[in-house]
C-alpha cells in the first residue's frame, strides 16, 4: 500500500493542496510549474479570457503533446525493432561475430 502525503502547489495565484503517492511530490510540484507556466503564456497571449478557457486551451495543448509523443515513441519502436532485426541477422549470417575471445 502506498503511502499518500499532502502536497502545497500555486497555479495563478491560487493554492492548492493535493495528495500525493510518496515519493511522487516533486512529479507533482513540477507538473504544477508547467500547467502555471502554460496557463500563463496563455492568458499573457491575451487572445484567451476565462479561467475556464484558458483550462481548456492548456489541456488541448498538453493532449496535443501526447498524441505527438505517441506517434514520436511509435516511430522510435518501430525503427528499435528494424535495428534489432538487422543485428540479429547479420549475427545469424556471421556466427563468428557471436563468439567472444
Amino acid at each position: 500500500m502506498t503511502d499518500n502525503v499532502a502536497v502545497q502547489i500555486t497555479i495563478l495565484e491560487q493554492n492548492y493542496t493535493l495528495t500525493s503517492p510518496s515519493g511522487k511530490e516533486e512529479q507533482l510540484r513540477a507538473a504544477a510549474q508547467l500547467l502555471d507556466t502554460r496557463l500563463r503564456a496563455i492568458k499573457d497571449s491575451g487572445r484567451v479570457t476565462g479561467l475556464e478557457r484558458m483550462a481548456v486551451m492548456a489541456a488541448l495543448n498538453f493532449s496535443a503533446e501526447a498524441l505527438q509523443s505517441q506517434k514520436d515513441m511509435q516511430v522510435l519502436e518501430a525503427a528499435l525493432q528494424q535495428l534489432d532485426t538487422k543485428v540479429s541477422q547479420q549475427l545469424d549470417s556471421n556466427p563468428d561475430l557471436t563468439t567472444y575471445s
